[in-house]
C-alpha cells in the first residue's frame, strides 16, 4: 500500500509549545501509513535537527511576504516533487501560503490550524483569514474555545472546523519516586519544607508574570516558607526583576531562565500556576499535570476543558471588557493559599491532576489525526466554499 504523504507546513522550528508538538507528534505517526515532511516558510530553527533524526524531513522556502510570488511557486513546486497528499498549516502566516497551494493545486488536501484565541487580526486580515479558512478541506482548534472563537470571529461553517486537543507526551512528563524528588530539589536547593510554585512559561506580557509578582506578598503572608519559581526566557526578565525588588519578594522569587530540564522542575515542584491573559490549550497545563500537579488557570482558551475546579486544580475567573482581559486577584490568592497550607487537599489535587490527564496523552493525539488525515483522503477533495 503506497503511503500518503503529508506536509506541515510552519513558519519556523524554534523551542515553542507549537513546534515541540509537531516534533513529537510526527515522529510517531504510523510510518506504514504516512510519510511527514515538514517546510518551513521563514528560517529552519532549533528543533529541525531533532525532526530529521528521527526521520521526518525539513524543508525551507522562505517567504520574503504573503505574496512572494518565487516563493509561492517554489512551494508548489515541493509539493508536486513529493506528490504530497495532503498540507497541514499551522496559524495565519502559514495559513495564507497552503491555502494558495489549495487555489493552484484543488485535488490536494488541505488542512488550517488555529492554535489561540486570536483578537490581534485587523479587519482586512480577519476577511482574508475567513475567506481563506472557507477554501481549506478542514480546520483544525485546539480547543473548544478555540473553535467556539473562530466560528464566531470568521462566521465559519460549524462543519468546517473541528476540535483537536493537544496531547502530552506521558513518557516525558510523569511523577517520579520520592527518592528521585527529593534529589532534585537538593540539587535546586530546595528543602523538605519549602513549598515551591513553579510557572514555566516565556517572559512576555501574555503569560501575565507581573500580575502573579504583585500577588505574591499576599500569598507568601500565608506561606512563609513557599518561593515562586519561573522558568523561561523572554523580553520582560528585566521588568519583573525589578518589580520583585520593589515588592520586598526578590529572595523568595527566581528567574531561571530558558530550562530544557522542565519535567525534572514539574516533577519536583509543589503547585502550577499560569494566570494568561491569552491561551488555547496549554501544553504548559497538561505537562504539569502529567507530572502530578495542582493547576491554577486562568479561564481563558480551553483551561476548563481539562481542569475542574475543586478536583485537580483551579480555573479563576476573568473579566473581559473590549479587548482587556484581567484575572481574578482575590481568587488567585485564595486558592493559592489553600494549596501551600493544607498538603492533604494540595496532594489529592495532584493525584486528580494525574488521573484526568490520562484522557489527553500524544497517543491520542496522533490517533485523531491520523483518522483525520484518513477521513480528509477517503474522499473527493472538498470544493471551497463560497
Amino acid at each position: 500500500m503506497a503511503k500518503f504523504r503529508v506536509l506541515r507546513l510552519i513558519t519556523w522550528l524554534p523551542p515553542g509549545g507549537i513546534e515541540h508538538k509537531i516534533a513529537a507528534v510526527l515522529p510517531a505517526m504510523n510510518r506504514d501509513l504516512f510519510e511527514p515532511h515538514v517546510c518551513c516558510i521563514r528560517e529552519r530553527g532549533p528543533l529541525a535537527d531533532a525532526l530529521e533524526e528521527a526521520g521526518v524531513p525539513v524543508h525551507v522556502i522562505p517567504f520574503r511576504s504573503r505574496w512572494d510570488l518565487r516563493a509561492h511557486n517554489r512551494l508548489r513546486d515541493l509539493v508536486v516533487d513529493l506528490k504530497a497528499d495532503l498540507v497541514h498549516s499551522h496559524m495565519y502566516r502559514s495559513n495564507v501560503p497552503a491555502t494558495v497551494l489549495k487555489l493552484r493545486l484543488p485535488n490536494l488536501r488541505v488542512v488550517g490550524h488555529y492554535h489561540n484565541v486570536d483578537t490581534w487580526e485587523t479587519r482586512r486580515q480577519a476577511r482574508l483569514d475567513a475567506w481563506m479558512a472557507r477554501r481549506r478541506d478542514m480546520n483544525v482548534a485546539v480547543s473548544n474555545a478555540v473553535r467556539e472563537n473562530v466560528i464566531h470571529r470568521l462566521s465559519l461553517p460549524p462543519a468546517l472546523i473541528r476540535t483537536l486537543h493537544n496531547g502530552v507526551d506521558l513518557e516525558r512528563f510523569h511523577t517520579v519516586s520520592a527518592v528521585e524528588r527529593h534529589a532534585i530539589r537538593t540539587q535546586m536547593g530546595w528543602t523538605a519544607g519549602t513549598r515551591i510554585i513553579l510557572m514555566a512559561a516565556r517572559l512576555v506580557p501574555q503569560k501575565n508574570h507581573a500580575f502573579v509578582l504583585k500577588q505574591l506578598p499576599e500569598i507568601f503572608r500565608d506561606a512563609p516558607r513557599a518561593r515562586c519559581i519561573f522558568a523561561g526566557a523572554g523580553p520582560e526578565l528585566e521588568n519583573l526583576e525589578t518589580l520583585a525588588g520593589s515588592l520586598g519578594i526578590a529572595d523568595r522569587v527566581t528567574f531561571l531562565g530558558r530550562r530544557d530540564d522542565i519535567p525534572r522542575l514539574l516533577s519536583a515542584a509543589d503547585i502550577f500556576m499560569l494566570p494568561s491573559l491569552k491561551e488555547g490549550f496549554s501544553n504548559a497545563i497538561l505537562e504539569a499535570m502529567a507530572c502530578g500537579l495542582p493547576v491554577v488557570a486562568s479561564d481563558v482558551g480551553g483551561a476548563r476543558e481539562i481542569i475542574e475546579r475543586g478536583l485537580n486544580g483551579y480555573v479563576i475567573d476573568v473579566e473581559r471588557e473590549s479587548e482587556t482581559v484581567s484575572v481574578n486577584a482575590g481568587q488567585f490568592i485564595r486558592h493559592m493559599k489553600r494549596l501551600l497550607t493544607d498538603d492533604d487537599f494540595r496532594l489529592r489535587l495532584g493525584a486528580g491532576a494525574f488521573a484526568r490527564v490520562r484522557a489527553f496523552g500524544l497517543d491520542s493525539m496522533v490517533s485523531d489525526i491520523e483518522n483525520l488525515y484518513l477521513d480528509l483522503l477517503s474522499r473527493p477533495s472538498a470544493p471551497t466554499q463560497p
